[in-house]
């Protein structure tokens, strides 16, 4: 759980640079941001809910599949949580975009390939900077479903 608890963290310092540094169109807030920004409406937070609904959800799963089959079920119960979990990693996507149009910006008129909407020498740059990271997450992600995340 470590690994994926600084995984969160990491989303949530994204999150909040780009909220603090971007325009509105790449700072779209996501469930983990509005769980951390608005912490005194807990009952009313869609990150709880979901994970309310989430848990629920799981344990009858869990149940069903234990008493029908009879086998181990915690890949089956925490399987219902990986979309979720994925899905906040959209902050990457974000961040890249923002960081993308920055640095098109700043190259273009150094490299005539450079337009708009593509720049090879940029896209390299993000490859090797956020990409390694957006799937560091989602490795941890699926050793988290595994149980191997200690």
């Amino acid at each position: 759980m470590a690994k994926l608890v600084t995984m969160f963290m990491i989303l949530i310092a994204l999150q909040a640079v780009m909220v603090l540094y971007a325009e509105p169109v790449y700072a779209s807030t996501t469930t983990l941001w509005d769980f951390v920004s608005n912490i005194d409406n807990w009952n009313s937070l869609s990150f709880i809910l979901g994970f309310i609904g989430l848990a629920v959800g799981v344990g009858i799963a869990g149940i069903a599949v234990g008493a029908i089959f009879g086998v181990k079920t915690d890949l089956v119960i925490f399987a219902v949580a990986i979309p979720g979990l994925l899905s906040m990693g959209v902050i990457f996507v974000n961040f890249a975009n923002m960081v993308r149009d920055e640095l098109i910006a700043i190259i273009s008129p150094s490299f005539p390939a450079c337009t708009l909407l593509s720049c090879p020498a940029v896209n390299l740059i993000l490859a090797a900077t956020i990409g390694p990271i957006a799937f560091y997450y989602v490795w941890t992600v699926i050793e988290w479903w595994r149980g191997k995340d200690m």
